[in-house]
C-alpha cells in the first residue's frame, strides 16, 4: 500500500517484494541487464526508451552508462526497422537517482534499463494528428536531431486509433531487441561486468576511501545493525572485525563492521556512504530543472548511525558476513532490584517494546527527568517498567528479541514518573490516493501501535474522542478539504473531509485530543485552524528557493518531550517542505490599547529548527540559508485542551530516516 513508491524502494528494500528481488539480482543471480517495464508514457508517443537525460551520478562506471545507451540504440533500431513510429528517448529520466528498479542496477555494474509504454488501458483510442504538440516543455518533440533543444524521435507517430494491443505489441518488440543484443554480446556483456567489478576493486585499494568503519559504539545500536542488513540486502560486502584494531589514527572494538571500498559493489558502497552534491542545473531564466525523483539520500545520515570514513589502509583480523539479515545481538536484563526495570529511549526499537509491554498489561511509565541507576544513566523520557507478575518474562523476552537492554530498579527512581496507558491512534486515509499514507501505515503497523484508519466520513461523523491522537500524512490542503471532484468516483468516495469534517478535528483538539500533520497537511492546519503560525516558503519563487529531495541539518530542542531520545541534530528528509515561523499574536485590550503588563504565553513551541549555516547535507539547495536558515521545523501549538503537532517534513519518507522516527512516535506516545 506504499502505491508506486514501490519503485522508490531499490537501495532501502523495506518491502518484502523488493528484497525478494534484490536478493535474487544482487545477492544470486548477478545479471548482467535488467529491464525494468512501465506504463505509461507521453500520449503524443508510443514508448520512451532509453538513452536517458544528464545529469549522470559520477559513481556509475562509464561502461554502464554507454553499456545503456548501446542497449537503448538497438532497441530503438529495431522499432526503426519495423516502422514502428513514436519512439521517444532523452526525455525526463536521468542517470543521478538511485533507488529505482533501473536505477539501482547502476551501482552494481548492470545495465538498467527502462521503457514507458502508453495507453496503458483496455479502451481504444482516436488521436487527431493535430493534437501531436510540437514542443515538450521547452524542447521540440517533432525532429530528428539531438542537439540539446530537441527531444530524440527518430520516427514521429502519425496518431490515428490506438489500441490495447498496440502497446503490447511495443513491449514484445522493446523486449525482443534487449534480447537479441543481449545474446549477440553475450560474451562482451560477460567481460564487460567483470572488468567493471574489477576496476571497483582496484580503485578500492588505493584507498581514499580504503573502508568504512560502523563502531560499536552507537547512539542506536539496533539501527547499527539495521544499516548493516539494508547493506547487505543490496549486495554490499560486509566484514566484522575478530578483535580490536586501530584506522585512521582511531581505536576501534571487536564487533564493528567494516565495509572495504576494494569490491565489485563498490559505486553503490560510495554512493550509499558518501553525501550527494547534486549539479546546480538551471534554465535560462533562473527556474532550476527540477531532478529525477530525489538528488540526495546518504543512508548514515538518515538513519543516524555514526559511520567513520577510513582513507588509507589498515590491518585488522576480520571476516566476511554472509548473512542477508543481520541478527540483532541478545540484549541484557543487567543488575539487582524489585522495583521495576528502566529502558533508554535512545533506540526507536523501545518503542516496539512499549507497545508490546502495554498489550501484555504492564505498568509503563516515561521519566520526565534523567536518573541514574549505578554506572547507567538515562535521559529525559527513558521508560521505567513495573514489576509484575507477567512482566518479568516479558522483559526477557524484549531484551533478547529486540537487542535492548533493561537495567533492574530496587526503588522508584528520583522525579516525576507520567504513567503510560493504553491507547490508540487514528491514521487519516484519504480517497485520493496518498503513497505518504501508505508509508505512515507500514512505519506505525512495524512498530506496533494500535491504530484505526479514519475516513471521511469517519471523520466528518465525529466521536473522534477516543483515540489519542489522529495523524495527518503530507497531502495538499485542497486535497485533504476536497478530495475527488463530484461524479469523478462513486458518490461515496468524493467530496474530502470537507468542512464538516474540518469543524470535527478543530472539536477534537479543542477538547484535549493530539493532532499530527505531517510536511504538506501543515498548510491545512494552519489554514483552517487560524494557528498563529505561518508557513515561510509558501509561494516563494523556486529560482530563490528550491530543495528537491535532499537532506538537511535539524537541531532538536534538548528536553522537550517530543526529542525524547534524539541526539542534538538530525537529518530531515526536506523534499520541497516546510519552515514556519510564529505570527505574534495581537495584545490590544479594551478601546485598542496594547496591555504590555502581562504578555500572554506563546502557544507555539518550537521542537526542532534547521541549521542557520551548514543546512544542506547531501542533495541540492537553493537559497536555503535566507529562507529556512534558523527556523523552525516542527512545532507544537497549543489549541483549547489539545495540541497540534506540525512537523514540516515527513519523518518517515519511505521508512528512510530512522533518525528522525521518534519525532512522530513521540507525538504519539505522550499525547
Amino acid at each position: 500500500y506504499v502505491g508506486h513508491d514501490n519503485n522508490r524502494d531499490w537501495f532501502m528494500n523495506n518491502m518484502p517484494e523488493s528484497q525478494a528481488c534484490s536478493r535474487i539480482i544482487y545477492n544470486e543471480w548477478y545479471p548482467q541487464i535488467v529491464y525494468n517495464h512501465h506504463q505509461t508514457g507521453p500520449s503524443w508517443a508510443r514508448i520512451f526508451l532509453p538513452p536517458f537525460s544528464d545529469p549522470v551520478n559520477p559513481n556509475i562506471h562509464p561502461g554502464v552508462t554507454t553499456g545503456v545507451s548501446l542497449v537503448g540504440t538497438a532497441m530503438g533500431n529495431r522499432f526503426a526497422m519495423k516502422k514502428m513510429g513514436g519512439v521517444v528517448s532523452d526525455f525526463q529520466y536521468s542517470m543521478w537517482w538511485n533507488g529505482g528498479m533501473r536505477t539501482a542496477p547502476y551501482f552494481h555494474n548492470q545495465i538498467g534499463i527502462l521503457t514507458e509504454t502508453s495507453h496503458a488501458t483496455p479502451t481504444p483510442r482516436f488521436y487527431d494528428p493535430d493534437s501531436i504538440p510540437k514542443t515538450i516543455g521547452s524542447r521540440r518533440a517533432n525532429r530528428m536531431s539531438n542537439d540539446g533543444t530537441d527531444i530524440f524521435l527518430p520516427l514521429p507517430w502519425e496518431a490515428g486509433e490506438s489500441h490495447f494491443r498496440d502497446a503490447v505489441d511495443y513491449m514484445l518488440t522493446a523486449s525482443m531487441a534487449v534480447m537479441n543484443i543481449s545474446a549477440d554480446l553475450r560474451e562482451k556483456w560477460l567481460m564487460n561486468i567483470y572488468i567493471m567489478g574489477r576496476d571497483a576493486i582496484e580503485s578500492g585499494e588505493t584507498g581514499g576511501p580504503y573502508a568504512y568503519v560502523i563502531p560499536t559504539e552507537q547512539w542506536d545500536s539496533v539501527e547499527a545493525t539495521n544499516l548493516v542488513t539494508h547493506l547487505r540486502r543490496t549486495g554490499i560486502e560486509v566484514h566484522q572485525a575478530k578483535g580490536n584494531f586501530t584506522a585512521g589514527g582511531k581505536k576501534y572494538e571487536k564487533g564493528s563492521y567494516v565495509i572495504y571500498a576494494a569490491q565489485a559493489y563498490r559505486p553503490m558502497v560510495i554512493d550509499m556512504m558518501e553525501p550527494q552534491k547534486y549539479p546546480d542545473r538551471r534554465n535560462s531564466d533562473g527556474t532550476p530543472q527540477v531532478p529525477y525523483d530525489l538528488a540526495g539520500w546518504t543512508l548514515p545520515m538518515q538513519m543516524g548511525v555514526t559511520v567513520k570514513r577510513i582513507d588509507d589502509s589498515f590491518n585488522a583480523k576480520t571476516e566476511q558476513v554472509t548473512d542477508i539479515e543481520i541478527a540483532l545481538k541478545a540484549g541484557t536484563v543487567s543488575g539487582k532490584g524489585n522495583y521495576g526495570y528502566a529502558l533508554s529511549n535512545n533506540t526507536n526499537a523501545s518503542f516496539i517494546a512499549v507497545n508490546r509491554l502495554l498489550d501484555a498489561g504492564a505498568k509503563v511509565h516515561y521519566s520526565d527527568g534523567s536518573f541514574k541507576v549505578k554506572s547507567a544513566e538515562f535521559g529525559k523520557g527513558a521508560i521505567v517498567v513495573e514489576s509484575g507478575k507477567e512482566t518479568d518474562s516479558v522483559v526477557n523476552s524484549l531484551a533478547e528479541k529486540l537487542g535492548i537492554n533493561f537495567v533492574r530498579l530496587s526503588k522508584k527512581p528520583s522525579g516525576r514518573l507520567v504513567a503510560t496507558k493504553p491507547y490508540k491512534i487514528g491514521l487519516y486515509k484519504s480517497w485520493v490516493s496518498n503513497m505518504d499514507e501508505g508509508w505512515t501505515r507500514w512505519l506505525l503497523e512495524n512498530y506496533e501501535f494500535p491504530m484505526d484508519t479514519l475516513h471521511d466520513a469517519d471523520i466528518r461523523k465525529g466521536q473522534l474522542n477516543h483515540y489519542s491522537a489522529i495523524v495527518i500524512p503530507d497531502q495538499s490542503p485542497k486535497r485533504i478539504l476536497n478530495g475527488h471532484l463530484m461524479n469523478t468516483m462513486p458518490e461515496e468516495y468524493v467530496g474530502g473531509m470537507g468542512v464538516e469534517g474540518t469543524a470535527e478535528l478543530k472539536k477534537y483538539v479543542n477538547n484535549g485530543g493530539t493532532l499530527v500533520m505531517l510536511d504538506g497537511a501543515s498548510d491545512f492546519a494552519i489554514e483552517q485552524f487560524g494557528l498563529p503560525v505561518k508557513n515561510v516558503v509558501s509561494g516563494v519563487s523556486p529560482q530563490k528557493f528550491f530543495i528537491p529531495g535532499s537532506l538537511v541539518r535539524i537541531h532538536l530542542k534538548q528536553g522537550h518531550p517530543l526529542t525524547a531520545g534524539m541526539q542534538d541534530q538530525a537529518s530531515a528528509y526536506f523534499v520541497r517542505s516546510r519552515a514556519f515561523s510564529e505570527v505574534k499574536l495581537s495584545r490590544k485590550g479594551e478601546g485598542g490599547r496594547e496591555d504590555t503588563k502581562v504578555a500572554p504565553k506563546p502557544p507555539v513551541e518550537v521542537v526542532a529548527s534547521y541549521d542557520k549555516e551548514k543546512i544542506l547535507m547531501s542533495g541540492w539547495a537553493l537559497g536555503e540559508k535566507s529562507h529556512i536558515g534558523d527556523k523552525a521545523a516542527a512545532v507544537r501549538v497549543k489549541l483549547g485542551e489539545g495540541d497540534v503537532v506540525l512537523i514540516g517534513f515527513r519523518p518517515q519518507f519511505r521508512g528512510q530516516p530512522r533518525g528522525t522516527y521518534k519525532l512522530l512516535f513521540n507525538s504519539l506516545f505522550l499525547s
